[in-house]
């Protein structure tokens, strides 16, 4: 029996240290709008659901991607983001979960679609791009069964547990069984999400040199940008990424 597998991408306009970031504009259109347009092209997806919280700040979201006809939205608590990706994965009646961020607009749909094929075609609950090394930041995928989130919801207790999703999950191997799909050489020193000015100054200037001429571009084209630019990398190279203090790789 095929599985339904849904896409179930977060967004909120308060981040902390970039407010209504998801909104900023990136060639004609807010960074959500062309982050989604490139969530619509992972092979494999049955749906894309947009889980936001509930209040009137958050309304604007809602109306900035008025031109994706295909994107459902769910809302619930702003800060048990946990509970608001399980509620929605609910809704979506979903097998299969893709958790992917709203503030990563150059995600790669071929890595994500990689992730996915990987996590159908191996005996695992949870699969993501690699922690600690492999592809940059900016590209992260998780794939995970709705077992898992059901689990990780009814039990999980710690905070950064309700906040994050997944901790619940990939902190307990032995009880869920994970896969890393990694990539050599090593681009996880590109910060390619948008967390801070600098990191939109960044994304911004790369839509603006590759949007024009390939709306599609990818991995290979940021490859080749920035080898033939690298000074674009040092925009942002101060930003520091946020990590939890047991997530593989972070520092101890």
């Amino acid at each position: 029996m095929s599985k339904n597998i849904v896409a179930i991408v977060q967004a909120r306009m308060t981040s902390t240290r970039l407010p209504g970031k998801i909104l900023l504009p990136l060639v004609g259109a807010p960074l959500l709008q062309r982050m989604l347009e490139r969530v619509a092209r992972i092979k494999g997806l049955g749906a894309t659901w947009l889980a936001i919280p509930e209040g009137a700040q958050h309304d604007p979201i809602i109306h900035a991607v008025d031109a994706l006809s295909d994107i459902r939205i769910f809302r619930g608590d702003e800060t048990d983001v946990l509970a608001r990706t399980y509620l929605a994965a609910e809704r979506a009646n979903a097998d299969v979960i893709m958790r992917v961020t709203s503030d990563c607009p150059l995600i790669d749909p071929e890595i994500s679609g990689e992730v996915l094929a990987a996590f159908l075609q191996s005996p695992v609950t949870y699969a993501r791009t690699a922690f600690s090394s492999g592809y940059p930041h900016g590209f992260d995928t998780e794939v995970f069964t709705m077992e898992a989130l059901s689990a990780a919801y009814e039990e999980a207790t710690e905070a950064d547990e309700r906040e994050h999703v997944t901790p619940f999950i990939w902190r307990r191997r032995e009880r869920f069984p994970a896969l890393e799909v990694d990539y050599q050489p090593d681009f996880r020193h590109w910060r390619l999400t948008v967390d801070t000015p600098e990191d939109y100054d960044l994304v911004n200037r790369v839509f603006a040199r590759l949007y024009p001429q390939n709306p599609e571009f990818g991995f290979s084209e940021l490859k080749t940008l920035f080898a033939e630019d690298p000074s674009l990398l040092e925009i942002n190279a101060d930003s520091v990424q946020p990590t939890l203090a047991d997530m593989p790789g972070a520092p101890q």
